[in-house]
């Protein structure tokens, strides 16, 4: 006799507990993929907002509550929060020309953590050296002020990248977001960085949430627009190809359109990662094929269950920066304007990445082939956990200054031919 518990009914009841991979997801000191993103540098604050003599901001990366400030000199530093004294919040700390000053009994400190005063001590503090605040590396690059969080003796060159190396004599680096919300130290969210970074591998999403699900949120402009077959989810799978590169991974989408002369143009609109936590994206506002690529984002773990997003561009003019920064709009509207009722009838990437929750169940997921590019992400990334515990650099560690990486999004042209050839694209790969 076959009782109702040996049934696949289908319903909820009786499943099991869900769980998320720890190994993947879980950043903090000693962890696995804390240790792994460690061996990197990551954008703390823009450089244009951190001003010299101002109040010191307050942030959390990778599970570490941190202080940034730029003495009065115009260096930059990044100390833990909690002071080595008594354990009172630099936050609340005076920066002067050569240092923080604790607000609670005013030892100082500079931006290496020395301690050059302690003012209610004899002498300014006798003994004064045997303090020292917890500290970190800091380095200052295309807009943002960087932190390096990892073993001393293993501190790698802060990386180079070609998309916003050799500015234009009119250009200028934009680093700092155009909304209400963003705080200093980088856009806000209150959910596991990888719901956001898994999402810059998966290129179906926007073919769907972007556009099919409740309308259009890229508005296109430019040489072509969006071509119509852009938002085709029927052949969104046969239009995508996946590749590894030497620093990590690009998803390709293939689109025809007709060109000046009626021919068909073939075109590539490329996503990019680059390990552990940079995507580059094409430009979603200004459509025209093989421009110079002049933006890149980085995804910051503040801790297990939140992030920064920081970017940086490269452009003359500040309108550009405003488009990107808020190119996807929800009903005609950016994120922070929606009501509740607006963010449900036209949810975006706030609203489905969020609601994966904290940290995204790996045991509750049903991957299918759209998948493909998170798949090898997560793989790519694991490897990274692996090399580090073998005592290996992973990828992206660079050892030389003038290694500059290469990267590879954009819009591109793949090739032409006349019109009425139904050559047509080539079927989509795996990884």
């Amino acid at each position: 006799m076959t009782t109702t518990s040996e049934v696949d009914t289908g319903t909820a009841y009786g499943r099991p507990k869900p769980s998320y991979n720890a190994r993947l997801r879980e950043v903090g000191p000693g962890t696995p993929m804390g240790e792994a993103l460690r061996r990197y540098w990551h954008p703390i604050a823009s450089s244009e907002t951190l001003i010299a003599g101002a109040l010191p901001q307050k942030t959390r990366v990778l599970g570490e509550d941190l202080v940034v400030f730029r003495d009065g000199q115009g260096n930059p530093g990044v100390v833990i929060e909690r002071c080595t004294h008594r354990g009172a919040s630099l936050f609340y700390g005076r920066v002067e020309d050569d240092g923080i000053r604790c607000c609670y009994h005013g030892w100082k400190f500079d931006v290496q953590g020395r301690c050059i005063e302690q003012a209610c001590e004899p002498g300014l503090g006798r003994k004064r050296d045997a303090a020292r605040q917890p500290w970190y590396p800091v380095g200052e690059r295309y807009g943002l002020v960087f932190v390096y969080m990892g073993p001393p003796e293993l501190k790698p060159e802060l990386p180079r990248y070609d998309a916003l190396e050799n500015p234009a004599e009119d250009e200028k680096y934009f680093a700092s977001w155009p909304v209400p919300h963003a705080a200093v130290t980088g856009m806000p969210a209150d959910f596991s960085w990888l719901n956001l970074y898994e999402n810059s591998a998966d290129p179906s999403h926007v073919t769907w949430l972007h556009s099919a699900h409740s309308g259009y949120q890229m508005k296109g402009t430019g040489t072509f627009g969006y071509p119509e077959n852009f938002f085709d989810p029927a052949t969104i799978a046969e239009r995508l190809t996946y590749e590894r590169t030497d620093h990590g991974l690009k998803q390709t989408q293939r689109l025809e359109v007709e060109g000046e002369n009626g021919e068909v143009v073939e075109l590539g609109f490329t996503m990019e990662q680059l390990l552990p936590n940079v995507f580059g994206l094409p430009d979603f506002v200004t459509v025209a094929p093989d421009k110079r690529q002049d933006q890149l984002l980085w995804v910051v773990p503040s801790d297990d269950t939140s992030h920064r997003l920081f970017f940086s561009i490269r452009t003359n003019d500040p309108q550009r920066m405003v488009d990107f920064a808020v190119g996807i709009t929800q009903n005609g509207k950016q994120n922070h304007e929606l009501t509740d009722e607006e963010r449900q009838t036209f949810p975006g990437d706030a609203e489905a990445q969020g609601s994966q929750g904290a940290i995204t169940l790996d045991s509750e997921e049903t991957l299918a082939t759209q998948d493909r590019g998170v798949v090898a992400l997560r793989r790519m990334l694991l490897t990274i956990v692996d090399d580090v515990e073998a005592g290996r650099d992973p990828i992206n560690i660079i050892r030389d200054a003038s290694e500059v990486h290469h990267t590879h999004a954009g819009l591109f042209t793949l090739g032409k031919r006349p019109a009425g050839d139904d050559a047509g694209a080539p079927a989509a790969a795996g990884v």
